[in-house]
């Protein structure tokens, strides 16, 4: 079955290297509406439209336009490194397996990864923005080999601080948004609560140890808080060594926390790779330098305990 679901993720790859003409002569109609939507009509009324959009492995699923508009036009994520990433997943998540999703958004990953893991496995998605849980509840009700909670994911259990921005720039809420403060688009769309507003937060060693539950793979994107969520998970690391894939962010976009999660899992004796094209890992050193040199504002890297 994996195999058939990489065969049909090439699709998505195909599709996101289409040019604009061609999009539009792929799905005319949907094209048009996609972009008018964001360029006329959301300018306009500020106000998000829930939209189904059809996965490319058969499914479907929710998403808030003019968000996601990639997987609203060819069934997935079309960022090169996300295509790179679901190709690990489907790759390394076995019928029966348990994976952990730290910032689940509108739950493309944790949806492929249920698909990945089958009925006998076991899927649990994090995602501490109201609006985007709304979402990703909505999409994952009938999947019953998964469990969404409205709670962020860090050092330690409570009540912490969380900015949320509009729908368009969901994907950067963070715990910290320092990191946004030079970009334009963080000038004219500054934070829905610009003081921050309390979410309840948990920790990997809370989450694993109340729940019973062992992933086999933890996928952390988390937009500047993965030192915190590392930290929080150190005795499961220890004792169960998943396999850890972060999003990673380029030195220029403030990523110390990234460097700190990258020096915490060192110290646990792990290795660092990058996803290539066919979903198989390529070791790196500096990760700092190869996103420098290679252009990359981020890419996921997978942590594997050396062996």
């Amino acid at each position: 079955m994996q195999e058939n679901l990489i065969k049909q993720l090439n699709n998505v790859e195909k599709l996101a290297n289409y040019t604009k003409i061609q999009r539009l002569l792929h799905h005319p109609f949907k094209y048009i509406y996609a972009m008018c939507f964001r360029e006329f009509i959301y300018p306009k009324t500020k106000q998000e439209k829930i939209v189904t959009a059809p996965l490319f492995y058969g499914d479907k699923m929710k998403i808030a336009l003019p968000a996601s508009m990639d997987i609203y036009l060819t069934g997935g994520k079309t960022h090169t490194s996300e295509i790179r990433l679901a190709s690990f997943l489907l790759k390394n998540l076995e019928k029966g397996a348990q994976f952990l999703d730290i910032g689940g958004h509108f739950g493309y990953f944790t949806l492929l990864a249920a698909k990945a893991v089958g009925l006998k496995g076991k899927v649990y998605s994090y995602e501490p923005s109201e609006k985007s849980f709304n979402l990703l509840k909505l999409n994952t009700e009938k999947q019953k080999n998964v469990n969404c909670l409205n709670q962020a994911v860090s050092d330690k259990e409570g009540e912490i601080t969380f900015y949320q921005f509009p729908v368009i720039y969901s994907e950067y809420n963070s715990m910290d948004i320092s990191q946004y403060e030079n970009e334009e688009w963080f000038q004219n769309l500054p934070p829905l609560n610009n003081n921050g507003g309390g979410v309840i937060a948990t920790t990997i060693d809370a989450i694993t140890t109340k729940e019973n539950f062992h992933p086999k793979i933890i996928k952390i994107d988390v937009e500047g808080a993965e030192d915190k969520v590392i930290k929080g998970g150190i005795d499961y690391i220890k004792q169960y060594s998943p396999i850890i894939v972060m999003e990673y962010l380029e030195p220029k976009r403030h990523n110390l926390p990234h460097q700190e999660a990258h020096k915490a899992l060192t110290h646990l004796n792990y290795h660092s790779y990058i996803i290539q094209s066919d979903g198989e890992l390529q070791l790196i050193d500096d990760i700092d330098h190869y996103l420098v040199e290679n252009h990359l504002e981020s890419d996921n890297i997978v942590y594997l305990k050396k062996r």
